[in-house]
């Protein structure tokens, strides 16, 4: 007798019924638990083709290969993430300036984003946006010029003062036509830390902000002159 594929996954399954967790997928022990299955049940008479069974244990040696293959890239993603945030610790301290659109706002007011402006554009609204996504104010834009410009948010809508935390700004720019135009937008400030976030090294910014390693457009050394007042201060 014969033992299907299908055979041996239904009475796989009925013992998964018992307690186990079904299995979703066929594993490199299941496989071989199938393969011995069907040599040990094939009927004498009428033997399993030799053809067959190459083709069976070359799909078992590709399955071993794909899944060394697997493992070794799921590690070597590991260790490269984990080189990137190495690398990425001396930016702590810097200030740098990145692709991104995220405010923080604090006690003293609200982080700055700079927005570029192409040519052809006639109107800009901010939209801004807070944590879970929802937009709680709209603030139309002067500065439609072509160029770089800086919007500052200042923390408020109709209803009055916000809540302290993090929020975003997106950027709804068009022409004389009504059409939209695409606005790049940038953060900057100091960073305080590196984390690995799905696979991407993220430096965390003053004020709990992030931005992703590679959208860093300009690095800076942090400046010196309050401490040299302080040192002067304190002689």
């Amino acid at each position: 007798m014969q033992v299907s594929t299908t055979q041996y996954l239904n009475s796989t399954y009925s013992k998964d019924l018992s307690g186990k967790e079904p299995k979703s997928s066929l594993g490199k022990d299941d496989f071989m638990k199938l393969l011995t299955a069907q040599m040990s049940n094939q009927d004498p008479l009428k033997p399993t083709d030799d053809t067959q069974m190459l083709a069976q244990l070359a799909q078992f040696s590709s399955l071993e290969q794909l899944t060394a293959l697997n493992t070794t890239a799921e590690n070597s993603n590991a260790a490269l993430s984990a080189i990137n945030v190495t690398n990425a610790v001396g930016y702590i301290g810097k200030a740098v300036v990145a692709g991104g659109a995220n405010v923080h706002k604090g006690s003293e007011g609200c982080s700055p984003v700079y927005y570029t402006v192409p040519e052809g554009v006639d109107t800009i609204k901010a939209h801004v946006y807070d944590a879970s996504k929802k937009i709680v104010d709209t603030v139309v834009l002067s500065g439609t010029g072509e160029g770089e410009h800086t919007f500052t948010w200042n923390g408020t809508n109709t209803q009055g003062n916000l809540p302290e935390g993090q929020y975003s700004v997106g950027f709804e720019a068009r022409d004389k036509n009504g059409k939209l135009v695409q606005v790049g937008s940038k953060v900057a400030g100091k960073v305080t830390g590196v984390t690995s976030q799905d696979g991407k090294t993220v430096l965390e910014l003053e004020g709990g902000r992030t931005v992703n390693l590679v959208d860093i457009t300009r690095v800076e050394q942090p400046s010196t002159e309050n401490n040299e007042e302080d040192e002067s201060d304190n002689s």
